[in-house]
């Protein structure tokens, strides 16, 4: 490389704004990795691809931390700036490959990035690509790299991170970064840290789907809170995540069996405690897999517990409602089905009136539950719901349940019939 003593060894990679070789220095004949811009991209002076790729390298240059990836050099070249960081042994990315990690391991990392963005979120830095490729295991540690897309939150400048471009890697990606990548918080990068926790703990990419029930049960309520669609629903700031992570992990195992815990914690609930109403909710998604607690203690929920879990931890509300709906299918004695179509009607009551997927899920259930019971109880209810239904979007949604659910929709044909219905709920049921 002419008026640079570096010399290319091979080519490990691309991403972000630049190439990553493998070289040797011309004097030390030290192996470093080095990392230049991108050839398609404008790299003269004043250019914006230029202005991104040496704020890289000030940002990454100047976060000192034990955590975060060092660079060795700045180097200045006809072809642009480029700077070399130390030779790592291997990505985690790569040691993914080989499967999920245990328990531990993946703890170890998890915090050890946390501790990292954490330090980078104190300096007013957000990552914004984090993902198992940019974690690199260098010296016995750990570390994050790559910090071409990130943002200093410092800047108001607008012409390096343009609004409404696209940022970050698709599998580990907050959503929010299709809509403006530089209006993003922390928990953008919250939510890339709990995407790589989920892939070390179930050896899957998260992407493109995410299976909460792979995720090791003390986990669960942890990672699925991280990676919320919803910003606001996320943990704020990464040490609110880490303090809760070291909890999980270090704290005194709580021995008190689940319905007794829960028990109380509804008491606590209705007593108008809430965080007692928080616990009680992450305790529900934490043993979602339980299917005899599930069935003896959530069909006891009342409306004023469900409607209270439904405003101070809504995600989890609906992850409770999804589970006990799967330990819903079958066959159950009478009074269970009757139990079971109550709490759907509950939940009907306290569901926001535009979460239609809750919605839906309830009226199939009812739907279900009844004519496969040829429970008139439930036909009955199913009924009143419905003709209490009045907006376009509810009267469409019962239409298509009906039509989509004919042998159902035969049994419950008779009770829908007592009422006064629009058109279009008629016209879906069976012709008599």
């Amino acid at each position: 490389m002419a008026g640079v003593k570096l010399f290319k060894i091979r080519k490990l990679g691309a991403g972000g704004q630049g190439e990553v070789w493998l070289a040797r220095e011309g004097q030390t004949q030290e192996i470093v990795v080095l990392k230049h811009p991108l050839d398609t991209l404008d790299v003269s002076e004043g250019s914006a691809d230029r202005a991104r790729f040496e704020r890289e390298v000030r940002i990454q240059s100047t976060l000192r931390h034990d955590g975060i990836m060092p660079i060795l050099r700045i180097y200045k070249s006809p072809t642009g700036p480029l700077f070399t960081m130390p030779y790592a042994e291997m990505s985690l990315e790569q040691k993914l490959a080989n499967g999920p990690l245990t328990e531990t391991e993946s703890v170890d990392i998890i915090l050890t990035i946390a501790d990292a963005v954490g330090f980078a979120h104190s300096e007013g830095v957000l990552h914004r690509d984090l993902k198992p490729a940019n974690i690199l295991f260098l010296n016995g540690r750990w570390v994050v790299s790559d910090f071409g897309l990130c943002r200093d939150v410092n800047s108001d400048s607008v012409t390096i991170t343009q609004s409404k471009t696209v940022v970050g890697s698709v599998a580990y990606m907050a959503p929010e970064q299709y809509d403006d990548a530089h209006e993003v918080t922390e928990s953008a990068d919250i939510l890339s840290i709990g995407r790589i926790f989920y892939h070390c703990l179930t050896g899957k990419v998260p992407f493109p789907y995410f299976r909460r029930e792979l995720v090791p049960a003390r986990f669960r309520y942890l990672i699925t809170r991280s990676v919320a669609d919803e910003p606001s629903d996320r943990y704020q700031t990464v040490s609110e995540f880490r303090q809760e992570l070291e909890l999980l992990v270090t704290g005194v195992p709580d021995l008190t069996p689940p319905m007794e815990r829960a028990r109380a914690l509804n008491a606590e609930s209705l007593e108008g405690d809430s965080e007692a109403t928080l616990s009680l909710a992450r305790l529900l998604v934490e043993k979602a897999d339980d299917e005899v607690f599930y069935k003896d203690f959530v069909p006891a929920l009342s409306v004023e517990t469900l409607s209270e879990i439904q405003k101070c931890a809504p995600q989890e509300f609906r992850q409770v409602v999804s589970a006990f709906d799967q330990f819903s299918e079958g066959s159950h004695p009478f009074s269970y089905t009757d139990a079971i179509a109550k709490f759907f009607r509950n939940v009907a009551f306290v569901a926001p009136d535009d979460d239609y997927t809750i919605r839906r899920l309830v009226l199939r259930r009812i739907l279900i539950v009844g004519a496969s019971h040829n429970r008139f109880f439930i036909g009955e209810m199913f009924a009143s719901i419905v003709s209490k239904m009045k907006e376009a979007e509810d009267i469409l949604l019962v239409a298509s349940l009906l039509r989509e659910h004919q042998d159902e929709a035969r049994f419950m044909s008779f009770y829908l019939r007592q009422h006064s219905l629009p058109t279009a709920i008629m016209a879906a049921l069976p012709s008599e």
